[in-house]
Order: C-alpha cells, then sequence, then structure tokens
C-alpha cells in the first residue's frame, strides 16, 4: 500500500478503465473460442519451492478474471513438470475445468 501512495487518482482511473477495454477486447475474442491454450511459464517448474516462478504467463489472466487451469504436459529429463494452461471467459469456470480434463487426458493417450 505504501507504495501508491503517491500515485494520483487520474492514473488509477485510467488504469481501470484500460483493464475494463481490455475485459472486453477479450470477451470479443472468446467469441469464437471456448477456451484459449497458452503456455503456464517460461519452461519448467522452479527446482526449488522458494517460489513458484515467474508470473508472466498468468498475471494477464489474473487481471481479465479468467479462469485458467495448468496442466502438466510433459516431464523434462530432471523430472520437472512443464506445463500448458486452459483458460476460459470470464465466469466460465465449469468450461476451463471440462477442457483441462480433456487436455489432460489427450497428454496421457499420447505420451502412452
Amino acid at each position: 500500500m505504501d507504495e501508491t501512495v503517491d500515485i494520483p487518482r487520474s492514473a488509477y482511473d485510467e488504469a481501470v478503465a484500460i483493464e475494463l477495454r481490455a475485459r472486453r477486447m477479450l470477451a470479443n475474442a472468446f467469441c469464437d473460442f471456448d477456451v484459449l491454450l497458452t503456455f503456464s511459464a517460461l519452461g519448467a517448474a522452479p527446482e526449488v519451492l522458494a517460489s513458484t516462478g515467474d508470473a508472466r504467463f498468468n498475471s494477464l489472466w489474473t487481471l481479465m478474471g479468467t479462469p485458467c487451469v495448468n496442466v502438466p504436459a510433459i516431464t523434462t529429463s530432471g523430472g520437472l513438470p512443464v506445463g500448458v494452461q486452459v483458460v476460459a471467459r470470464y465466469g466460465e469456470d465449469a468450461t476451463a475445468l471440462s477442457a483441462a480434463r480433456f487436455v489432460e487426458d489427450a497428454l496421457r493417450r499420447y505420451s502412452s
């Protein structure tokens, strides 16, 4: 909170307006798709539990309020998972979970 004390109200209001415009644009993008499949992270999960890793592939979905589900896709030679993430439109949590299950089952069949 201390870091935001000097941000002018006008800058905050402008940021909120940009967020709302982005949410509308994303909703339009979902008109043609039920879900998006994207990277979860830059690579494999971190080796240590001190951090969950770089959040850059998830920050947008957090800002947009969309449900996203990580699905382990492959395992590195060191045994660490590399994931993909299923993203659904705002409020469509069940769709995200269903699509994630589909991807998980497909990956399991492919790797068998």
